[in-house]
């Protein structure tokens, strides 16, 4: 009976968002908080899909006659190509199977167009299967948790499909590249028009450059002290597709000056991703590894300004930033913003004091927040 785990890590940008979606570059890192799924084979008796999703509290039990009837009873299958139908046919199935709220709507949405499509891409069976998911991310909160879950997903039933065909592989270049591929079409259940930079970085793992098409350019960090952030939640619920469109809206109001802004986000991220790139070829305690870093604060800061002049920043998110300058740190929103996540880039000489002392205030502050490293491996089979 096959088994297996496969994880596969959250993410922060550290530059770019909004404007990645515009065709702009963005760097982004994974974190060392995963989503973990555990996949198991049940006997063929059981004849049932069993789902276990704790996060939202999602335990199901579908018989697998019911997926077959729904979607393979006359073997025309051609629909999956066309998004809008195929998802409409997906809502369909989620309605009749029942959820208790939204967010269990869109888990088995995701759920449910994963299976199917890769099923039908990948020549697999569907046989009697369960699956438990958990993850360390915080849902709807800017760490890419929701592309974290569809990396799992798309890894998960891509490796099904090949131990059916008794292809036994790690995740190669070629596979993580389907893999990604298919977890982007996933993404677009939960966010509309996702730009790829949160399933590419969930999928690859590391520090990343992008550009949406396709573009990906792994940023060479050996030799590198490993970089690390405070990650800070603001525990303010927000919408990812909402605060895009608010973007999309002002862009049309004032097309020129929104360019403009969506231009130096550009320049930031490509002169952020050169200051990386060039504390290769200093040690750790040369003096301009030191200036290297506050040069990324720097940016930082900009674009943090810049996110915030387009209207998705948050007062939690701007009360975070104020205290990391007043202990000579810098801080950013990281995702959608309007609330989720921000990060604190930390010095490499910042003393345990410090980090300490910052900590306890934000948490006096009402926030949660984790020390935490950037540049993780991507998604893993075990």
């Amino acid at each position: 009976m096959i088994q297996f785990k496969v994880s596969a890590p959250g993410k922060v940008i550290l530059f770019g968002e909004h404007a990645v979606v515009y065709g702009k570059t963005a760097v982004a890192a994974s974190i060392d908080l995963r989503t973990v799924l555990n996949f198991t084979e049940l006997p063929e008796a059981e004849q049932v899909v069993k789902i276990c999703f704790s996060k939202v509290n999602l335990f199901i039990t579908i018989p697998l006659q019911q997926i077959q009837n729904f979607f393979f009873i006359n073997k025309n299958v051609e629909f999956i190509e066309n998004y809008e139908i195929f998802y409409n046919k997906i809502k369909e199935f989620v309605c009749i199977v029942s959820y208790a709220n939204f967010q269990q709507k869109l888990s088995l949405e995701a759920f449910f167009y994963t299976l199917i499509y890769i099923a039908q891409k990948e020549e697999m069976e569907i046989k009697p299967f369960q699956i438990q998911l958990n993850t360390e991310l915080a849902i709807n909160s800017g760490l890419g948790s929701s592309a974290s879950f569809a990396v799992c997903l798309a890894a998960c039933f891509v490796h099904w499909s090949h131990l059916q065909k008794n292809i036994y592989k790690v995740f190669d270049f070629s596979t993580l590249d389907v893999i990604s591929k298919y977890a982007l079409n996933c993404e677009r259940i939960m966010h509309g028009n996702p730009s790829g930079i949160d399933n590419c970085i969930c999928t690859y793992g590391s520090i990343i450059e992008f550009k949406k098409g396709n573009y990906i350019q792994p940023i060479n960090t050996n030799n590198i002290q490993a970089m690390k952030i405070l990650l800070v939640d603001t525990r303010v619920n927000r919408s990812t597709k909402a605060l895009l469109e608010k973007v999309l809206e002002l862009k049309h109001t004032y097309p020129v000056i929104i360019d403009l802004i969506m231009d130096s986000i550009d320049n930031i991220s490509k002169e952020a991703v050169k200051i990386i790139q060039k504390l290769k070829t200093f040690s750790n305690t040369n003096e301009f590894f030191l200036e290297g870093y506050k040069q990324l604060m720097i940016l930082i800061n900009m674009n943090q300004g810049l996110l915030a002049t387009c209207q998705i920043s948050h007062p939690s998110l701007d009360r975070i930033c104020a205290e990391a300058q007043n202990y000579g740190l810098a801080a950013k929103l990281t995702g959608a913003g309007g609330g989720g996540h921000a990060y604190i880039l930390l010095l490499p000489d910042t003393q345990p004091e410090t980090i300490s002392s910052i900590s306890r205030k934000l948490i006096a502050d009402g926030f949660t927040v984790k020390l935490t490293t950037l540049g993780c491996s991507g998604v893993q089979i075990n």
